[in-house]
């Protein structure tokens, strides 16, 4: 595969990982503004949890493909920034994925299909693995944007970049 052109499999990959980042981010940011107790909140964040757990191993496979494709290297200032942005993304995305793991501080339930055990015990720990999600989250939701904005400019301005993810 040439490098710039993306196969089926990564191309289904990043809009599986766009949709599930786009709920994970909404959705656990609306959870957050509801009383801790809300029915709602415990619904979204459960659901929540349990599709973190599926998209784990995709946004591993989707990791693995990236470190092993062939690329251009960058050539100007704003390549090199695109790239920055993406390599980003990636470390936040992943950063959002192991502390929603590590925080838990009850078995995680998997669509009542499976449960694992609760990964640590500490509260203090766990509450500081709270406060690095919720940055990393909010880190993650504004470059999320950036990239949405990034590729609205870019269609805008001409340059056809969504035809290479379609």
């Amino acid at each position: 595969m040439s490098a710039g052109r993306y196969s089926p499999v990564r191309i289904a990959l990043h809009w599986l990982s766009a949709a599930f980042i786009l709920w994970a981010l909404i959705m656990g940011a609306y959870a957050g503004t509801l009383a801790e107790d809300a029915p709602l909140r415990t619904g979204v964040a459960a659901l929540n949890v349990s599709l973190a757990t599926l998209f784990i191993p995709l946004f591993a496979w989707r990791l693995w493909l990236r470190l092993r494709a062939e690329r251009q290297a960058p050539k100007t200032l704003a390549e090199h920034a695109a790239h920055w942005a993406h390599n980003l993304l990636y470390l936040l995305t992943g950063a959002v994925l192991v502390t929603g793991v590590l925080m838990m501080n009850r078995p995680i339930r998997v669509f009542d299909w499976l449960t694992l055990p609760q990964p640590l015990h500490d509260p203090a720990l766990l509450h500081r693995l709270m406060q690095v999600h919720a940055g990393s989250c909010a880190v993650l939701g504004a470059l999320v944007l950036l990239h949405v904005l990034a590729v609205i400019k870019h269609e805008a301005s001409g340059r056809r970049v969504l035809r290479r993810m379609l």
